[in-house]
């Protein structure tokens, strides 16, 4: 019924997840781990050759450093599935997505998530279950793009959008890209019926940052999505909550003022361009980069602390 595709790093993780699977799944499945740590290929390109490999016709592509606490859970994803209404589901997702690079987490709304989050401290976890959307009570909210983490969708969606191996030739902004790709014909959600333990903080790096602008330039013409009708002034306020993000992030990854000034122009023009705005935030960056400097967090840590990813 499933077809479990990993791009593999780590065989003692493989071996893991794989005993961990065939003990919750509750359906039948396959898995197809390549071993990445022999092809060198990115992430996309070896989804795309293990989806081509696959025999069930729902396909859940997993990184090996995560964990099934639900037992019977390859019955849900079937169940979430089944309707073709929903072509992605994942465990964490966010709501809008700016034109300004971010990652998948809106910066004016709290995410839907529901899983699990480890640190390199061992002893420390923190079981996230948090809304964008309290009124709905139901066990799967509509997202515009999910982590990578755990990615669910069926062979009919695949069949009509595959990861970008082109553009996307690493391991960042395959998940968003992809997640942008079925929202324009179908509803990406998160569900809340299903949780796993994720042992990766992730890796938010110069090269997460450039994938990051990737997304923003191959979607740029129709960004910002959202999966609400919302005003005028609220994406105003998202895209400039974003250029704050953006900024800090270069700064914290100590980009050069000539680079952070470049990309604040690249962005900072456009349909939600207001002089006021411009103006303070150019001040912002230039008071940052020779003054403060500021000590950035990383994204999940700002997720946990703030409540805003």
């Amino acid at each position: 019924m499933i077809s479990i595709i990993i791009c593999s790093v780590n065989k003692y993780a493989l071996d893991k997840v794989s005993q961990n699977i065939a003990r919750t799944i509750g359906v039948d499945f396959e898995i197809i781990a390549i071993d990445n740590a022999a092809t060198g290929l990115g992430i996309c390109a070896v989804y795309n050759i293990a989806a081509a490999r696959a025999k069930f016709d729902v396909f859940c592509f997993i990184h090996e450093d995560i964990y099934f606490e639900t037992a019977g859970w390859g019955q849900k994803v079937a169940a979430h599935l089944s309707s073709k209404e929903f072509g992605l589901i994942g465990l964490a997702g966010g709501s809008i997505k700016s034109r300004v690079p971010s990652s998948w987490a809106s910066l004016i709304y709290p995410s839907e998530v529901s899983y699990i989050q480890h640190f390199k401290n061992p002893k420390r976890e923190i079981k996230m279950v948090r809304t964008h959307s309290p009124q709905d009570v139901g066990i799967i909210k509509k997202v515009v793009c999910i982590d990578g983490f755990w990615m669910c969708t069926t062979r009919e969606v695949f069949g009509r959008y595959q990861f970008d191996e082109k553009i996307f030739r690493g391991f960042h902004g395959y998940d968003i890209d992809f997640s942008l790709q079925v929202f324009t014909a179908y509803k990406v959600g998160v569900v809340f019926d299903i949780i796993a333990h994720h042992f990766s903080e992730g890796s938010f790096d110069k090269t997460w940052l450039i994938n990051a602008m990737a997304v923003s330039r191959k979607w740029g013409a129709t960004l910002p999505f959202s999966v609400d009708a919302i005003s005028h002034e609220t994406l105003l306020r998202q895209h400039w909550t974003a250029m704050q993000g953006f900024i800090d992030k270069m700064l914290s990854l100590e980009y050069s003022l000539p680079e952070i000034v470049r990309y604040y122009f690249a962005y900072a023009f456009g349909k939600y361009f207001y002089w006021k705005h411009f103006l303070h935030f150019f001040k912002y960056l230039l008071t940052g980069y020779f003054k403060k400097r500021p000590e950035i967090k990383s994204v999940n840590e700002h997720f946990i602390t703030n409540n805003k990813y």
